[in-house]
């Protein structure tokens, strides 16, 4: 049940595009495993799969890369299409298990299994959560058009992820490819590390956007000395007035987003002024409960906790109830570190 929770927490907790891309990708693999599990008997498909795999045979090592590379980008360009990707991704996935289960057929295998077995290279692990990321980044770019900037960035992605998906590809003609995952691992990590750069950067151009707010705030910070609790207070500052901005145009999960972003920040700088860690939730905890003792509140805490419920669940039904809490731990928490 703990784990269970952990996972829907940290679910809860993920960007509105990581959550896109995610969901996208799960039904991508569903669709190709059901086009490959149902049967068909057609020679034209398995003809042509035989004439292309036999040309790419004879192609060079790097012939392979960029004709693997090449193909897979057209079909990914058509994907960002904003809407009309997730119709061509449907369409493009679906085509490649029918031609999987056709050919498996042929040599008197599952098509089922064929995927199955095909999911163990790390080549698919590379290509195929590239096609949700083009097809996610146009979706979002349509969901939310005053972040476009952020699905425009993360689309950047996708062909730098099909590049390494097709260099690992072609080698999987000359090896072992399950050898390929050790490269692969790395490519992986580049890959989320690029991926959160470009959701760092989308972030701050959204509070770049709050102007004449952040632009008077960031004048006052800049006459006070520099010191970890008044960076923390800078950020807190910053998050705040960015869950202000959603709260205006009326994205209540974003701005409650900001608004948990902002009071953790202040509760590290609170917890730097009373001299307590602040590495986990249970620092955290204790950070509340410190300032429940010493502010003579002891109704502080479960507010606390109130709070935290509504922001993992995402309840945006109950968002004023969850602003007032929030507001009133700030209330107390400014107490200590004004």
């Amino acid at each position: 049940m703990k784990s269970n929770l952990n996972v829907k927490v940290e679910f809860n907790l993920m960007r509105e595009l990581t959550k896109i891309i995610l969901i996208i990708f799960v039904f991508e693999v569903a669709i190709f495993f059901i086009a490959s599990a149902i049967p068909i008997n057609n020679s034209s498909l398995v003809s042509q799969f035989n004439s292309t795999e036999s040309q790419i045979l004879n192609y060079t090592y790097f012939q392979k890369v960029f004709t693997i590379f090449t193909h897979n980008l057209t079909v990914a360009a058509m994907e960002l299409i904003p809407a009309v990707g997730l119709i061509v991704l449907g369409i493009s996935i679906y085509s490649t298990g029918a031609v999987l289960s056709a050919f498996s057929s042929s040599l008197n295998v599952s098509g089922l299994l064929a995927a199955l077995s095909l999911m163990t290279l790390p080549h698919s692990w590379l290509e195929l959560p590239s096609y949700a990321i083009a097809a996610g980044s146009g979706l979002y770019i349509i969901i939310k058009p005053r972040e476009w900037f952020r699905g425009v960035l993360t689309m950047t992605m996708v062909p730098i992820e099909l590049f390494l998906a097709a260099l690992v590809e072609s080698g999987e003609f000359y090896t072992n490819p399950y050898l390929l995952w050790l490269y692969s691992i790395p490519a992986f990590v580049f890959l989320y590390f690029y991926y959160q750069t470009m959701q760092r950067i989308s972030d701050n151009l959204v509070r770049n956007k709050q102007g004449t707010i952040n632009t008077v705030a960031s004048q006052q910070q800049s006459q006070i000395p520099t010191t970890p609790v008044v960076d923390y207070l800078t950020k807190y500052t910053q998050a705040w007035n960015t869950g202000s901005y959603y709260e205006s145009q009326g994205n209540l999960l974003e701005a409650m987003r900001y608004y948990w972003e902002g009071l953790f920040y202040l509760l590290t700088a609170t917890g730097m002024k009373l001299g307590m860690p602040s590495l986990s939730k249970e620092d955290y905890d204790n950070i509340v409960r410190a300032v429940s003792y010493k502010v003579g509140n002891p109704q502080l805490y479960e507010i606390y906790n109130q709070a935290f419920k509504i922001r993992v669940e995402n309840k945006v039904d109950d968002f004023p109830t969850f602003k007032n809490y929030v507001s009133e731990i700030i209330r107390f928490l400014h107490m200590i570190t004004q």
